[in-house]
C-alpha cells in the first residue's frame, strides 16, 4: 500500500524550520507579583508589597485564584516606537491591564468567555498595543484570574517583528492541521477500503487531536465560532480526555494486547474507561483539578502504552516499532517545548513548536504503523489465499478421485431402472453406494462413514475395496455385511461406518437385506407407503459381531427408496424418520420415478435450514412386463 516516505517527513520539518527562521522571540520581561486582594488604584498607589524580580517566574500553580504582576516597558530608543504586548494564554479566564497616563489610570480588559469579534486586536492570544515615546519607561500591572493553572507567560514586541511572526505562525499552524486533515481523509479511505478497526480509532484520534490543538492554541473561536460568547475549558477538557480514551483504544487494537497480554489489554481497557468518565465528567469537575489530572495522566499513559508496545514488540509484533517511535517523538517534543517556555533552554524553532512538531510526527508514524501492519495483513491475506487456492485444488483432485470411487453409470438391467442423488456435504464426502449387476439378481451396497470432508472420503475409499472383496458373498447381504466388518476392522482406525446391503432376487421377486446401523429404506406400492429396518453395529466396532438377515416380497411396480441419514437429519430433529418422509413421499407416489426423485429432494431442501451432514438417496423402480 502506499506510505508516507520519509524524505517527506523531512520536508515536514525543513518547512517548519523555514518558516521560523527570521524573526526571533523576545525575552520576557522581568517580573514582580503578589497575591494580595488589591484594586488597579490601590496597586498603583503603591500600596502592594511585591516579590523580586524574576525572568522565568511566570508560573503560579493551580490553586491560587488570581495574581498581581508588574513589569516596565522600556523604549530604550530616540525614537516614537510601537510594542505589542502579548500574554501567550489564549485560554485564560480574565485580565486586567493599567498603567498610569499621565497622571490618569488607564485600563484594559480581557474576557475569555466573550466573543472573539470584540477584541480590539483580532489574535488568539490576548494581545495590547503601546506606543513609547523616545525612551520613555512605562510600568504595566496586570490582574490575571484563571480557574486552571495561573500564569503570566508575557511577552513585549516590536510592532513590525510581532506581525511578522504571527504570519509565519500561522502557516506553521495551517501546515500542522493540513498534515492532520490529509492523514485523517487517507486513513478514512483506507477504512473504507479494509475495514480495520485500529483505523477507525485512529481516525477518531486525530479527529479529536486537532480539536484539542485547535482549542488550546485559540484557535477555534477565532476561526469557527468568532461572534460566539464562550469558555472553551470545559470543551477543551472534555476533547483531551477524548483523545486519551481513543489512542487508548487505538493501541489496544493495533498492539493485539488481548491476546499478547491479556493484563496489559485489562490494565489499559481500565484507563480508556477512566478517561471517558473524566471526559463526561469534564462540565462538572473543578478547572483546576483537572489540570492538575494531566499532570499524573500523561506521564502515565506514556509510561503504560510505551510499556505495552515494547512488549508487543518483544512478542513478534514487529509494527509495534514505529508505535514506540511515535510515542517517542511525542515525548521529545512536549520536553522541549515545556522547557522553552520555562525559558530554561534558548528558544527554538523545536522549543516553540515542540508539541505540534512531536504530535506531527507521533501520528506519521502511526499512520506508517498502520501502513505496516496492512501491509501484513494483506500478505497473510495473499499466503492464505495461495494456500485456499491449492486447497481447492486438491479438494477438486479428492471430488474426481472420489467420483471414480462412485460408480461411473447407472444399471443397464431391463428389469429395473435407478435414480441417485449424490451431494456430500463438503467438495468430497464420506457417504458410499456401489452395486453389483448379474443375471437374476441385483445388489446395492450404501454406507456412510462418520466424520465428514477429505478424512470421511478417504476411508469411503476403504470400504469400496471391503464391497468389491465380499463379492463372493453377493447374494447372502448378513455374510457379504461380516465380511465388510472384518476388513474395516483391521482397515480403519477410530471411525465407524454405517451401511446395508440389499440383494434383489429377480426369480423368487424378493429383497434380502442386511444392516449395520443404516437408516431404514421405504417401499412404495400401490400407494401405500412402509418402511423396513433391520438393526446392526456399526462396522469397524466388532470383527465377529454377527449380523441379521431379513426379506420381503417384492411386486413389479415397486418403488424403493434407499438413503443415508444425511436425508432427513435436521429437519425436526425430535421426529422418526418416518414421521419426516411420508408427509413428503405421499402427493408424489403417482408420479414418474425421475419427477418424484427430483421434487422429493426439492420438497426436503426446502425444510432444511442448513446441511450439516452428506446427503445420498437411491431409488428404484422394478419395471412392469
Amino acid at each position: 500500500m502506499p506510505a508516507i516516505s520519509l524524505g517527506r517527513i523531512n520536508l515536514f520539518l525543513l518547512v517548519f524550520l523555514c518558516l521560523s527562521c527570521g524573526t526571533k522571540f523576545p525575552e520576557r520581561p522581568l517580573i514582580q507579583y503578589t497575591f494580595e486582594t488589591k484594586t488597579l488604584e490601590q496597586v498603583l498607589s503603591g500600596s502592594a508589597v511585591w516579590s523580586k524580580a524574576h525572568e522565568l517566574k511566570y508560573n503560579f500553580g493551580y490553586w491560587k485564584p488570581f495574581v498581581w504582576v508588574k513589569f516596565d516597558l522600556v523604549n530604550s530608543s530616540e525614537e516614537i516606537c510601537d510594542y505589542i504586548l502579548e500574554l501567550e494564554s489564549p485560554w485564560v479566564d480574565n485580565v486586567l491591564l493599567g498603567w498610569d497616563e499621565n497622571g490618569k489610570v488607564v485600563e484594559k480588559r480581557f474576557d475569555g468567555s466573550r466573543a472573539f469579534s470584540d477584541r480590539e486586536i483580532q489574535h488568539r492570544n490576548p494581545v495590547y498595543r503601546f506606543s513609547l515615546k523616545p525612551l520613555e519607561k512605562k510600568t504595566i500591572y496586570a490582574k490575571i484570574q484563571n480557574s486552571g493553572i495561573l500564569s503570566a507567560p508575557f511577552r513585549i514586541w516590536r510592532i513590525d517583528s510581532f506581525f511578522d511572526r504571527m504570519e509565519r505562525d500561522y502557516i506553521a499552524n495551517g501546515i500542522y492541521f493540513g498534515i492532520i486533515f490529509a492523514l485523517l481523509l487517507y486513513n478514512l479511505l483506507i477504512y473504507v477500503s479494509v475495514r480495520e478497526r485500529a483505523y477507525v480509532y485512529y481516525c477518531l484520534y486525530l479527529a479529536t487531536l486537532a480539536v484539542n490543538y485547535s482549542l488550546l492554541g485559540g484557535f477555534f473561536k477565532q476561526l469557527l465560532v468568532p461572534d460566539l460568547a464562550m469558555s472553551v475549558k470545559p470543551y477543551l477538557y472534555v476533547s483531551v480526555n477524548t483523545s486519551l480514551t481513543f489512542v487508548g483504544l487505538f493501541s489496544l487494537s493495533f498492539l493485539n494486547l488481548k491476546k499478547v497480554n491479556p493484563f496489559l489489554h485489562r490494565l489499559v481497557l481500565f484507563s480508556v474507561i477512566i478517561f471517558g468518565g473524566m471526559a463526561i465528567l469534564s462540565f462538572v469537575l473543578p478547572h483546576n483539578w483537572i489540570e492538575v489530572s494531566f499532570i499524573y495522566t500523561f506521564p502515565y499513559i506514556f509510561l503504560l502504552l510505551m510499556s505495552a508496545g515494547a512488549y508487543s514488540y518483544a512478542k513478534g509484533v514487529k509494527s509495534s516499532l514505529f508505535f514506540l517511535f511515535a510515542w517517542f517523538t511525542l515525548f521529545v517534543g512536549v520536553i522541549f517545548d515545556s522547557l522553552t517556555k520555562a525559558s530554561l533552554i534558548p528558544s527554538t524553532t523545536f522549543g516553540r513548536y515542540g508539541v505540534q512538531i512531536g504530535t506531527a510526527f507521533e501520528v506519521i508514524l502511526f499512520s506508517l504503523a498502520l501502513g505496516r501492519r496492512l501491509r501484513f495483513l494483506l500478505e497473510e491475506n495473499l499466503l492464505a489465499q495461495n494456500q485456499l487456492t491449492t486447497i481447492k485444488k486438491d479438494l477438486e483432485t479428492a471430488r474426481k478421485i472420489q467420483m471414480r470411487i462412485l460408480p461411473d453409470g447407472l444399471p443397464k438391467s431391463q428389469k429395473l431402472s435407478m435414480f441417485v442423488s449424490y451431494h456430500p456435504l463438503y467438495d468430497v464426502g464420506g457417504d458410499f453406494y456401489d452395486y453389483f449387476e448379474f443375471l437374476d439378481g441385483f445388489g446395492l451396497v450404501i454406507a456412510d462413514v462418520t466424520g465428514h470432508g477429505v478424512s470421511a472420503a478417504l476411508d469411503s475409499s476403504t470400504v469400496k475395496i471391503a464391497f468389491h472383496n465380499a463379492k463372493e458373498f453377493k447374494e447372502s447381504p448378513k455374510e457379504l455385511i461380516s465380511a465388510m466388518n472384518k476388513f474395516l476392522c483391521s482397515s480403519l482406525s477410530a471411525r465407524f461406518v454405517s451401511a446395508a446391503y440389499f440383494y434383489l432376487d429377480f426369480k423368487q421377486m424378493k429383497l434380502y437385506f442386511s444392516s449395520a446401523g443404516n437408516p431404514p429404506f421405504v417401499l412404495i406400492r400401490n400407494r401405500e407407503i412402509e418402511s423396513f429396518e433391520c438393526p446392526g453395529l456399526l462396522l469397524g466396532v466388532r470383527p465377529n459381531f454377527e449380523y441379521e438377515q431379513k426379506e420381503i416380497d417384492l411386486e413389479e411396480g415397486d418403488r424403493i427408496l434407499f438413503f443415508t441419514d444425511g436425508l432427513y437429519e435436521n429437519l425436526r430433529p425430535d421426529e422418526e424418520p418416518d414421521t419426516i418422509l411420508f408427509p413428503e413421499i405421499r402427493p408424489l407416489v403417482d408420479s414418474s420415478q425421475d419427477v418424484f426423485h427430483s421434487r422429493l429432494m426439492n420438497r426436503l431442501s426446502a425444510m432444511r435450514k442448513t446441511s450439516k451432514d452428506d446427503i445420498t438417496l437411491v431409488s428404484v423402480d422394478l419395471i412392469k412386463k
